[in-house]
C-alpha cells in the first residue's frame, strides 16, 4: 500500500473516531437501566419489569393468550366474520359494517347511534331493542326493524328486511297556475307594470334566470314524464291575471278545468294557486275583502276544481297569503319608493305614511306585537298582517281540511308562507310592491320544500 493511501486512511479512521464515537457505544446488556437490545420482562427483569403471571382459565380475565376457543370462560365470542345481510342485527354485528343494523354515524354528534355488538338501548334502536332475536314480518318493531307491517313485502313503505323505503312524491305530469299579478310575474326586472310569464315561481320557464320554478324543478326531476311550460304552452298553462282577487278564483278554475280536459286521461297534473293578495291590500284595513265573502268565493273555485272530471287525480298546491309586510320594512327607507311609486301603489292600509314610527327597532322587526309607543302608521301595519295571519290564512287552512274531510280535493295541500321574509333584494325596485326575480327565487324555494315534492329533497334540509 503506498504511503499516500495510508495517510488517506489514518485520516478517516481519525475523523470516524472523533465524529462517531458515541456510535461505538457498548451494546446494551441486562442491568444498565434500560429495556432495549431485545431484552424482555423474562429475560431481564431488571430492566424489564417483573413478567406478567401466565394467563389462567377460568380467573374471569380473557388473557393475551388466551381465546375463545382456548378458554371460552374467560373470552366472548368474536363477531361473525362478515355480516350476512339477513335483515336481522344478529349478535356480532353492528351499524359500522353491516346494513341489518340501524344507526347514523355521521352529522351532529347528539344525533349520532349505532346499533349492534349487542347493543341495547330501546330509545334509538327500536322499541323492542332488548328482544334477542327479531323476527321481521310479525307485526312487532323489534330491535333492529326500522319497521314492521306483518309481511316481507316490497314497495309498500316497509321492506323485506323490516327497513322503511325510501319513496319521493312522483311529480306531477302537467302544472297550471292560478293567482294575480304576482301570478303574472309583474313588474319581476323592475318595469312598472310589465308581466314576465317566464320568471314566476310556480311555472315559470326561462332557462338562464336566477328562478328555479317548480316547472322547471319537476322536468328535473322527471324529464320523460313532466310536460314542462314553455313558452308555447304557457298561454294555457297560466291563467293569473292582474288584480285578480279571490272573487275570480272560480272563473280561473273554469280556464284550468277547460284546459286540463284536452289532456290524455291521468295526465291532469298539479294546479298551483297563489291568490288574497289584492284582497288584503286595501286603502283601509277595514276596506278588506268581507273574511265571510272572501270564504265563499274561496269555496265557489274549490267547487269548480271539485266537480271537474280529474278532481281524484289533480294535486292542488295552495299557498297561504305571504308576510306583505315585509315589503315595507325591506324598501321603507328608499326614496323613490317612499315618494314616486307608493303613492300609486293600491295597498295603502300598508304603505300610507311610509316613515317608521314604531317605538324601536325591536317592534318594527316584530310585526306580530303591539309595543308601548308605536305610532299610528306602525299599528295600522301590524294591525294588517294580524287579519292575514288570524282571518285570512286560517280561512284558506281550514276550509281545504274541511273538503278533505268530506273526500274531496284528497290531493290538495296548503303551504304557509307567512314566516318567509322579504328583503330588499326581494323586491323590484321599479313599482317597490311586486317580487323582484330574486323574490320569485325566494318564493319558489319556499314552497317547494314546504310542499310534499320538497320533503325528500337534500337541498331542503335545514
Amino acid at each position: 500500500m503506498s504511503a499516500l493511501k495510508l495517510r488517506w486512511l489514518a485520516a478517516g479512521l481519525l475523523v470516524a473516531c472523533l465524529a462517531g464515537a458515541n456510535a461505538w457505544a457498548a451494546k446494551p446488556f441486562c442491568g444498565d437501566g434500560k429495556c432495549s437490545g431485545g431484552e424482555t420482562p423474562a429475560s431481564c427483569p431488571a430492566d424489564c419489569g417483573e413478567p406478567p403471571p401466565p394467563d389462567v382459565c377460568g380467573d374471569g380475565t380473557c388473557g393475551p393468550t388466551e381465546s375463545f376457543e382456548s378458554c371460552p370462560a374467560d373470552c366472548e365470542e368474536p363477531p361473525p366474520a362478515a355480516c350476512n345481510f339477513d335483515g336481522v342485527c344478529n349478535d356480532g354485528e353492528d351499524c359500522q359494517g353491516c346494513p341489518d343494523c340501524p344507526g347514523k354515524v355521521d352529522g351532529k354528534p347528539k344525533n349520532r347511534y349505532c346499533c349492534g355488538l349487542d347493543t341495547c338501548d330501546p330509545g334509538v334502536c327500536g322499541a323492542n331493542a332488548c328482544d334477542p332475536v327479531p323476527v321481521c314480518g310479525n307485526g312487532l318493531l323489534e330491535y333492529s326493524e326500522e319497521c314492521d307491517d306483518g309481511n316481507l313485502e316490497a314497495g309498500d313503505g316497509c321492506d323485506a328486511f323490516c327497513a322503511i323505503e325510501e319513496s319521493s312524491e312522483p311529480v306531477p305530469l302537467n302544472q297550471f297556475n292560478i293567482g294575480d299579478s304576482i301570478g303574472e310575474g309583474e313588474a319581476a326586472d323592475g318595469t312598472i307594470g310589465e308581466a314576465h310569464h317566464e320568471t314566476v315561481w310556480s311555472t315559470g320557464y326561462a332557462g338562464g334566470d336566477v328562478v328555479y320554478s317548480l316547472n322547471e324543478r319537476f322536468e328535473t326531476a322527471d324529464p320523460a314524464a313532466y310536460a314542462e311550460n314553455n313558452s308555447l304552452r304557457d298561454a294555457a298553462v297560466n291563467q293569473a291575471v292582474s288584480g285578480a282577487v279571490m272573487a275570480n278564483f272560480a272563473a280561473q278554475a273554469q280556464a284550468v278545468a277547460s284546459h286540463m280536459g284536452s289532456v290524455p286521461p291521468g295526465t291532469a297534473g298539479m294546479v298551483s294557486i297563489l291568490l288574497g293578495n289584492n284582497d288584503v291590500c286595501a286603502p283601509t284595513v277595514a276596506g278588506m275583502t268581507d273574511p265571510a265573502i272572501f270564504e265563499q268565493q274561496y269555496r265557489d273555485g274549490l267547487d269548480v276544481l271539485a266537480a271537474a272530471p280529474f278532481s281524484d287525480s289533480v294535486q292542488l298546491l295552495i299557498s297561504g297569503v305571504p308576510a306583505i309586510y315585509w315589503l315595507w320594512e325591506a324598501k321603507r327607507s328608499d326614496f323613490w319608493c317612499r315618494v314616486f311609486a307608493w303613492p300609486f301603489v293600491p295597498c295603502e292600509n300598508l304603505l300610507d305614511g311610509p316613515a317608521d314610527d314604531c317605538a324601536s327597532t325591536a317592534s318594527r322587526e316584530d310585526p306580530d306585537n303591539v309595543y308601548p309607543g308605536d305610532g299610528a302608521n306602525c299599528q295600522r301595519r301590524k294591525a294588517f298582517h294580524a287579519r292575514i295571519r288570524d282571518e285570512f290564512n286560517p280561512i284558506l287552512s281550514e276550509v281545504l281540511s274541511e273538503y278533505q274531510d268530506q273526500g274531496m280535493l284528497l290531493n290538495a295541500e296548503y303551504v304557509d308562507v307567512l314566516d318567509v321574509r322579504f328583503g330588499s333584494q326581494h323586491v323590484n325596485g321599479g313599482d317597490c310592491f311586486h317580487p323582484s326575480s330574486a323574490g320569485h327565487a325566494l318564493m319558489a324555494e319556499e314552497q317547494w320544500c314546504r310542499s310534499r315534492w320538497g320533503q325528500a329533497d337534500p337541498a331542503c334540509s335545514p
